[in-house]
């Protein structure tokens, strides 16, 4: 297996030579690559049902077969901190699940929602695997994302024409992506984890094409209109830049403040479709929010289970991540919730590894910040909110391999 390991340093994804090496010797290693294909092809192929049915067919069966074996080490004693902590979640809306189910009717969804969270569990139990058994795991994860992502773009833009115009809004057009990016809002927060990896890569390297991913992100974002990421990653960058270098970032920001204040005056370019944008309403959040309290209130401890949806028309869920985890679990799900996050923050912050730092925070940041306007149920899967919650969030928590002392 020596050999294996020295390969997969070199390369972002295991040849088929490899892969076929370690369905012999090393099951559990084989799950972390295919973890990384399947990372990379929610970018490229359709998201329903082909993207799902990669999980469903080529995962979750070895997943099964390599606990068979006994391939992982599944003690709660060497489980990361994180791991145990997401674990409280998913068991947290299990609850909420089964206390729910009042009529044979509510069966059905119930099971649902359930094998929803058994997918998601596998999912962070993997990704949170590779992360303690290889220390290059995380620097291929960050190429893979911002390779397969322009991929993403470069489907998008020109050949997806994805501009659609929203009635309801104006008439403003607004991006549609491709394959998990399809939607403008879960696009932009999914591509805006890839911009400031692609800028984290570009402080440290210079190089010109992380500059480029890094630009193509950013127009990526601004062309789906989405106002919640964009905050997100205008909070993040700074942090991002200012912990890479904090004295030059004290004189670039006013800088950029006079620019962009110019130039949303002028209304002119890029600034034309920022104004366009913040002058388009709120998009019923308040009254979103409102309606989560409302509900909220009646079943406050143990939530209305995932299944639950508003009653009106196109907006069934309360677009914020607080209140969503609060209304379907209730307040033992919204505990689950905050404790994960502190542990994801302790983790972080007890790392070893400080010159990862200042991007894990800046991710943090924006995830933190978009999940308040977007984010609903964090179990549901295959989908999206694994690349928007789950994945940034066990980034973010820099989990470090295990020595052989401690593993043992």
């Amino acid at each position: 297996m020596r050999a294996g390991s020295d390969a997969l340093v070199k390369t972002v994804l295991a040849s088929p030579r490899l892969l076929a090496q370690l369905w012999r010797t090393d099951r559990r290693t084989l799950l972390h690559e295919l973890m990384l294909f399947f990372i990379g092809s929610g970018f490229i192929l359709p998201n329903e049902p082909v993207w799902s049915d990669v999980f469903y067919i080529g995962i979750i069966p070895l997943f099964i077969y390599a606990v068979c074996k006994k391939d992982f080490d599944l003690h709660l004693k060497s489980c990361p901190a994180p791991l145990l902590a997401a674990g409280g979640v998913m068991v947290a809306f299990c609850f909420s699940i089964v206390l729910n189910v009042a009529t044979p009717s509510q069966i059905g969804p119930a099971a649902f929602w359930m094998w929803n969270i058994i997918c998601t569990s596998i999912f962070v139990f993997i990704l949170t695997d590779a992360f303690t058994k290889q220390a290059d795991y995380r620097e291929r994860l960050i190429t893979l994302m911002i390779g397969a992502g322009m991929i993403n773009i470069a489907i998008a833009l020109p050949l997806r024409l994805g501009f659609q115009p929203l009635p309801w809004e104006g008439d403003i057009l607004r991006m549609q992506g491709w394959g998990l990016t399809r939607h403008p809002i879960l696009g932009a927060v999914i591509m805006g984890g890839v911009l400031l990896m692609a800028l984290s890569r570009a402080f440290s390297r210079h190089h010109w094409r992380d500059w480029a991913a890094t630009l193509a992100a950013l127009v990526f974002v601004l062309l789906t209109g989405s106002r919640g990421p964009l905050i997100g990653i205008l909070l993040a960058v700074p942090v991002l830049a200012g912990m890479k270098y904090p004295k030059t970032i004290l004189t670039a920001l006013p800088v950029l403040a006079v620019i962009t204040a110019i130039g949303l005056r002028a209304d002119v370019g890029v600034f034309h479709l920022v104004q366009e944008q913040i002058g388009r309403g709120d998009s019923h959040r308040f009254m979103l929010w409102s309606l989560a309290w409302n509900d909220i209130c009646q079943m406050p401890v143990v939530g209305h289970g995932p299944a639950a949806k508003f009653n009106t028309p196109g907006e069934p869920f309360p677009h914020n991540l607080i209140l969503s985890t609060w209304l379907y679990a209730g307040t033992v799900g919204g505990f689950a919730l905050l404790f994960y996050l502190g542990t994801v923050c302790r983790s972080l912050f007890s790392s070893f590894d400080k010159a990862s730092r200042p991007l894990s925070i800046a991710i943090l940041i924006h995830t933190l910040v978009s999940s308040m306007t977007d984010f609903a149920q964090v179990v549901k899967g295959p989908a999206p909110m694994w690349y928007m919650f789950w994945l940034a969030t066990i980034f973010a928590a820099q989990i470090a391999p295990r020595s052989k002392a401690s593993a043992g």
